[in-house]
Formats: structure tokens, sequence, C-alpha cells
């Protein structure tokens, strides 16, 4: 046997160095920069800590509500705690390896895709110097996890029905990316999309066989997951889609708007360019129309139907990124305008302007890097300027055990009391961990409100107010109903409809008086309110 040549032996050596360096570079990146702990994550964390230490899967214990997106990470973090390790360390520590991780694997969905060596280590440094990606790969989030899954998927999909070379025998590749769908399911509840974009794509292809290989084990384990969710949580749905409102286009438009702009808007023109252009060969075509379709279903499509994100850092857009710059680079190299050097350099610093922005207000912290970075990531609590840990010192003196309090921010504040030992159950105004307060605010719930009103004969414009004051006096209802010890109303709410009408509400004024405030003086964050009779 001929042996190899040495220079095609030293090519792909090359290649994984140059990898190993992006991968090193997003390492330092994420390692250095300056991020506060993302408040979220300590609902997981709540929920592992209560889990750990015999309370069950609740925030609460004795209410079992699911409270999180992520049951794949839940269970993680769960298994975390359960082996005694610190949660906000251990969880930002494995969402980075799950961010490295998503970045190999990007790599070898470039490979799948037919990508050469230079648009697969472009696609990946495009992920790796992601200023967003990076922050969300640092958050303790399901975020990195859910990409990771969502990309392993494509990739073993493309490799199973568009083989590069071909293959003999395709069981095994096509029985592993049958499989690997649940995991994406069981990241987030949208990742149902990326099932139905390789279902539709079998069908497209005259597959039904094909379909149901992907469609059926997709619905069998995540059927199971839905059957132990109405055991545990008596209900099909996470309480977490009270966060879906459709209506709110001004909100999840401006987002992708503001994506479309971090990326460049003709970066992202290029698939749809390359789809129309029909030079390409079925396969190629065939490839980055599947790539293009995850983009679109599981993050474009899923950003309008849940009314954007409630905050800031496209996070409903990040998890398929490395998707959609391994699309770009597919479509780059189907486009002949793109085919020299120089098109492709302006394409790549296209790609990374956004970020570099970004990584210029807020660069590494190398010369003070243990006071501002290394200090909170090793304990968050010490981030004392934090308003979230001031309203836990402040509670651990003033809060009575075994007390109720209501709150709209289930982050911080109830984890770090449950983890120093303190017996406090809350109201979550906001309804996330709540499922009574999140009956008020659901979509759906208002649909059937305005609907019923309508067919009632009301204009509407008079059945949507009628609406809004009946869920505000349901509201002002279940909170008084739950009669917490405290209700803390945080000054970023003070123009909120539902916590407007609590205060406004007569039954509020005459039992509730506002006992204090933090900071005690100045401007405050949040108002205290006590009932009368335990005026101090």
């Amino acid at each position: 046997m001929k042996p190899a040549d040495p220079v095609l032996r030293r090519e792909p050596r090359r290649e994984l160095w140059l990898l190993g360096a992006v991968l090193l570079i997003f390492c330092l990146l994420a390692a250095t920069l300056a991020l506060p702990a993302e408040e979220d994550a300590f609902i997981y964390y709540r929920y592992a800590w209560n889990w750990a230490h015999g309370q069950g899967l609740a925030f609460n214990a004795g209410d079992p509500v699911e409270g999180f997106s992520g049951p794949l990470w839940m269970g993680i973090l769960a298994l975390v705690a359960g082996a005694g390790l610190d949660l906000p360390r251990t969880a930002t520590l494995l969402g980075l390896l799950c961010g490295v991780a998503a970045l190999a694997a990007t790599w070898a969905l470039g490979r799948a895709a037919g990508l050469s060596r230079s648009g697969r280590l472009a696609a990946v440094a495009c992920v790796a110097l992601s200023y967003p990606f990076i922050v969300w790969s640092r958050s303790g989030l399901e975020t990195p996890l859910y990409s990771l899954a969502i990309v392993v998927t494509a990739a073993a999909y493309l490799a199973a029905e568009y083989p590069l070379v071909r293959q003999a025998d395709r069981r095994w590749p096509r029985r592993i990316a049958a499989v690997t769908p649940i995991f994406v399911c069981l990241g987030r509840p949208e990742g149902a999309m990326l099932v139905v974009v390789m279902a539709a794509d079998r069908l497209l292809a005259r597959d039904r066989r094909g379909a149901l290989r992907y469609g059926v084990p997709a619905a069998i384990g995540y059927g199971g997951y839905l059957v132990w969710r109405l055991l545990t949580f008596h209900s099909l749905v996470p309480n977490t889609s009270v966060k879906l409102y459709p209506l709110l286009i001004e909100r999840s438009g401006g987002q992708f708007l503001d994506y479309v702009l971090l990326l460049g808007a003709l970066p992202l023109l290029l698939p749809v360019l390359a789809l129309l252009d029909r030079r390409g060969t079925g396969p190629e075509r065939r490839r980055l129309g599947f790539l293009a379709a995850v983009v679109c279903l599981v993050s474009f499509l899923f950003n309008f139907l849940a009314g954007g994100d409630y905050r800031p850092g496209f996070r409903y857009f990040i998890p398929t990124l490395p998707v959609l710059m391994v699309a770009v680079w597919c479509a780059a190299s189907l486009l002949r305008p793109l085919a020299s050097p120089p098109a492709r350099a302006l394409l790549l610093a296209l790609l990374l302007s956004g970020s570099m922005i970004r990584l210029g207000q807020n660069p590494p912290r190398v010369h003070d890097w243990r006071r501002e970075v290394y200090e909170m990531w090793r304990d968050p609590a010490t981030d004392t300027n934090n308003w979230g840990i001031r309203i836990v010192r402040w509670m651990e003196g003033h809060v009575p055990e075994r007390s109720v309090v209501a709150f709209g921010q289930m982050g911080r504040v109830p984890y770090y009391l449950a983890h120093d030992g303190h017996e406090v159950r809350f109201v979550d105004t906001l309804g996330l961990v709540d499922r009574e307060v999140a009956r008020i605010y659901r979509f759906d719930g208002k649909i059937s409100d305005l609907l019923r009103d309508i067919r009632a004969g009301r204009s509407p414009r008079e059945a949507l107010e009628l609406g809004r004051q009946r869920r505000a006096l349901r509201f002002a209802g279940t909170i008084l109903g739950k009669q917490p010890d405290f209700v803390l109303i945080e000054a970023a709410l003070n123009d909120y409809p539902m916590m407007r009408a609590l205060q406004e509400n007569p039954e509020f004024q005459t039992t509730y008086h506002q006992s204090g405030q933090l900071p005690l003086e100045g401007l405050p964050y949040v108002r205290i309110y006590t009932p009368v009779r335990r005026r101090p």
C-alpha cells in the first residue's frame, strides 16, 4: 500500500492546530470579560438546590411548578447540586465547556456541509468571536447546551442524508441522526421545530420513511418527558410559557433588526441569494436549504411567536448562530462574486464588526482580572453593588423564617436565601414560577377572554380594555389571597399595569403600608410593603 503523501497528512493537522487556536481565543475572551451573573440562572440554581436538599424539584417546597425552560440543563444542574458542588461557579464552567463543544461541533457541521478548510475555520471564528455567544456561554443558562444539541443534530443529519462521499451502508449514521433530536427537544421546548424541519426535508425528498425515522423517536422521547411533566408538574406545558406573547411585535421585530445589524444585513442575505442562484448542485442547495430552514424556524419564527425576549442579548437567536454562520459560508462558496480571497476577507470583517465594537466597549480584563472577573465568578454574592445581593442581605436580617414574600425577581434573592438556610416562600408577581399568576398572564387565556367578549357584542377595543381590567383585578386578588408577609415592588415595575393595579387596589391600600425601601436614602430600586397589623 502506497504511504500517504506527507503534505496531505500535514494539511488536516494544520487545520486542527488553527481550530485549537480559535477555541483557545474563545476561552480567553470568555474568562476575561467582566460580566454580571445572569439573574435567570439563579432560578435553575434554586430548583437544583431544593432538589439536592430533599425539597423535590420545586421552587417553593411542596409546590411543583416547572419554572425553567431547559429540562436537560435542569437535570445536569440537579446532579451538580447533588454532588455538593457550588452551583453558580460550576454552571458557568459547564456553560463554557458546552460553548467550546458547540464550536467544535460547528467545525464538524462545516465539514458535513461541504465547506472548504477556510470556510470551516471562518464559520467557527465568527461564532467564537461573537460577543453575544460568549456572554450566553458564561450565563449559567441552558443556551450553550441547547446550541450544542442543535449543531450536533444538524451535522448528524447532513452526514446521514447528504453525505459528501457515497456510502454503501448508511444505517448507523441515520440511527445516530434519528436519536439526537431528542436532546434538542429537551434543550428547550421550541427545539421540536428542528424535528419539523428534518421531517419536512425528508418529505420534500419524497422519503416518507425518512420523515418517520426522525419524527417517531423524537415523539417517543419527548413524549415520555411530557408524561413525566404531567405527572410531576400537573401541566403539559412549562410555566415559562407565560412569556410567550406574539402581539409584542415591536419588541420581537426590534430585536430581530438589532440582530441583523449586529451581523450585517448583506451577509444574512447570502443564503437567500445562493438558493435563488441555480448554478449550485442539487445536494449543495439541499444542504443550504436545510441549514437556512433550521435558523428561520428554530430562532427567527420562534422569536416572533414568543413576542421577543423580555431582556436584551439575542437569547433566542444565539443557539442557531453556528448553523447560520455555516449557512452563510456555504452560500459564499456558491456565489462567484465571493470566490476571491479579498471578498472572503470583507465578508469575515462584516460578520465580526458588530461583536468587535461590543468587545471594544467591554474589553477583556487582564491586568485587574482577579478583582473584576474572578471574584464575582467564584462567588457572585461578593458583588455587593448588585441590587439583588443588597436585598438578600436586608431580607436575612428583617424577614422571619417561614415568611411569604411577593416579589418579581426570582433569581439571586430566592436562591441565596435558600443557600444560606432561610426558609422563605415566594409569590412570583411575574408568574414564571407561580402557576396561579401565570394563568392570568398567559396569551391563550387573553385570547379566549377577548373572543368571548367580542361574541358578547363588545367592540374589539372595548373587549381589550375590559380584559385588561379583569386581569388586573384577578392579579390583585390572587396576590392578596396568598396573604404575603412582605410585598417588594421594584421601581423598574412602577409603570407595569399589573403592579400599578395592585398598588391602587383598595384592599391592598388598607391592608399594607410602605414600611421601607432600598436603598434607605435616595431613589429606591425596591419599595417594601408590610401588613398594617405588623407595623413596627
